[in-house]
């Protein structure tokens, strides 16, 4: 399973330079790959979620929105 989380991870981090949004994640949709195993499920789904956010930081995605919210940036005004 640990090779498996790996993968998942890196998996996450391409997704991130293609450009898909934290809402792309694959474990997100139970009807394309059904869950048997709740704690394996949520791993994975974690596990792409950290490689994701991993190229997010790296690549200075500063600006893009976090789990569903805007940045603070959005919210200041320049003078």
């Amino acid at each position: 399973m640990f090779e498996n989380l790996l993968e998942m991870q890196e998996r996450g981090v391409r997704d991130r330079a293609l450009g898909r949004s934290l809402a792309d994640n694959p474990m997100s949709k139970p009807d394309v790959l059904p869950i048997t195993d709740l704690q394996e499920w949520y791993s994975m789904f974690d596990a792409w979620r950290f490689g994701w956010s991993i190229e997010d930081a790296m690549a200075g995605h500063a600006d893009a929105p976090r789990h569903g919210r805007a940045s603070p940036r959005a919210y200041t005004r320049t003078v």
